[in-house]
């Protein structure tokens, strides 16, 4: 039985979190992918901290670009998905 990676000790609560509400929704849990989601948690955390529209805008954007690549959009997922199956047919008619 594998064990959940824990949200690394430099985030803050809110981060750990959001870390602990989307670590059981990744794909695999590869240094890179848990890489990205500390820097999409540490981004979520800033948002909701910002003060001014700037640095919301600033923050948006990076949520958007590192939950895209996390696939966790419904536009990502579905993109995912469709990926996933087109290779799962050619795996199987190789295997013919």
């Amino acid at each position: 039985m594998s064990r959940r990676p824990l949200a690394p000790k430099h985030l803050d609560d809110v981060a750990r979190r959001k870390w602990r509400e989307l670590i059981g929704t990744l794909p695999d849990h590869e240094q890179g992918t848990l890489d990205l989601l500390t820097v999409y948690c540490a981004a979520w955390s800033a948002w909701l901290a910002a003060d001014d529209d700037q640095d919301k805008i600033r923050w948006t954007r990076v949520i958007r670009q590192t939950a895209g690549e996390l696939k966790l959009t419904p536009k990502t997922r579905k993109a995912s998905t469709r990926h996933s199956a087109a290779l799962l047919q050619l795996v199987q008619r190789r295997a013919e």
